[in-house]
């Protein structure tokens, strides 16, 4: 064989190989293409159908909420010996005697605050005359507060439109209720409802995902709840001993705008800062400095040593996610957005943390 036969021969086993290759890689590609293709049916599929089911699935995200909240106090109750099912009662008994003391004490009070906040309003802007925007910011609280009151305290609403409603929200309360103390008493009720519905590949990856998200809840509400408290208290001590009126409902809304970072604070800054400017100018500066002086304490030393034991969301993220929540299931919605948000943050850090491991593992 001469050598220019020979180089013919190997271009010949060159191209043959080459387009074997070739067409190997665009089998394999036209593979991978169906499944994917398969994949982002069975997505939508599944998708489809948490849509349609999304109040029932709200209800269980709520319920993993719940439950998760108690973890924590039920696993302290399990260490002194005292069993799960009597650390649930003994949480229920001291949850209802709860309510029903503020029932009885401090809602009735509140109330009565709320209204005459509402009725007074209008003198409030009248009261700051000059200032930029009072007018207006006293008649949008008037118009809130003044539906609140009377809707509580008047009975001004229709009995046809208030049962059902009422009927409807104690059904879902009752549900959330039974759902969570099965969750919090049956250790891994949701780690068993997991592995009955998933495949075997996907269990666990769920189950670690699932713990560590129940786990970051649990502290993200814990710690919600401690700042709510330590802001409320502080401010309805404060402004009772400034003398400011309606001390009760401006803690207790203080408190609860606790949550939305950035944008609650100011808002109940500005209402106590309202309502004590029209008493005297010296007051009005002087409740401005207490909610100043709350929130750098509450800053600098209470959140951060909340915070090592929470999410670690962004503050934005946080504000941003409520909305969202608020706009799309309201109150329910407010209670399950941040939630929501440590699901997806999971799902992308340790998304992130395997494919940065990828090429060490290749």
């Amino acid at each position: 064989m001469t050598s220019r036969e020979g180089k013919s021969l190997k271009s010949t086993l060159f191209e043959k190989k080459s387009r074997q290759a070739y067409n190997g890689a665009m089998e394999r590609k036209l593979e991978i293409t169906w499944g994917s293709l398969w994949r982002i049916v069975i997505m939508l599929v599944a998708v489809s159908m948490v849509y349609t089911m999304r109040n029932v699935v709200a209800l269980l995200f709520l319920a993993i909420v719940v439950s998760s909240a108690l973890d924590a106090p039920l696993n302290w109750l399990e260490k002194r010996k005292i069993p799960r099912i009597m650390g649930i009662l003994f949480i229920l008994i001291a949850g209802f005697s709860t309510v029903a003391l503020l029932l009885y004490t401090v809602v009735p009070i509140a109330v009565i605050e709320t209204k005459d906040l509402a009725d007074n309003i209008d003198l409030l802007g009248g009261a700051l005359g000059g200032l930029v925007g009072a007018q207006n910011l006293s008649g949008t609280l008037g118009n809130g507060l003044s539906g609140l009151g009377e809707s509580v305290t008047a009975g001004g609403f229709s009995v046809v439109k208030f049962i059902p409603q009422l009927f409807e929200n104690m059904v879902m309360l009752v549900t959330v209720m039974v759902i969570s103390i099965y969750l919090a008493w049956y250790r891994d009720g949701i780690e068993g409802f997991l592995r009955a519905v998933l495949p075997i590949e996907y269990e666990q990856y769920s189950i670690s995902v699932l713990h560590r998200v129940r786990k970051k809840i649990g502290k993200w509400l814990e710690g919600q709840i401690f700042l709510s408290l330590i802001v409320a208290v502080a401010s309805f001590i404060g402004l009772k001993l400034l003398g400011v009126n309606y001390a009760l409902v401006l803690a207790l809304l203080a408190g609860g705008l606790e949550i939305i970072p950035f944008v609650g604070p100011i808002v109940a800054g500005a209402l106590a800062f309202l309502v004590g400017i029209s008493q005297s100018m010296t007051l009005g500066v002087a409740t401005l400095i207490l909610f100043f002086v709350i929130h750098q304490l509450e800053a600098h030393i209470v959140l951060p040593l909340v915070m090592r034991k929470t999410t670690g969301i962004h503050p934005v993220i946080v504000a941003l996610s409520i909305v969202a929540g608020y706009q799309l299931y309201g109150f329910i919605g407010i209670i399950l957005a941040i939630p929501f948000v440590v699901v997806i943050q999971e799902l992308v850090d340790d998304f992130t943390a395997r494919k940065h491991r990828q090429p060490t593992l290749e």
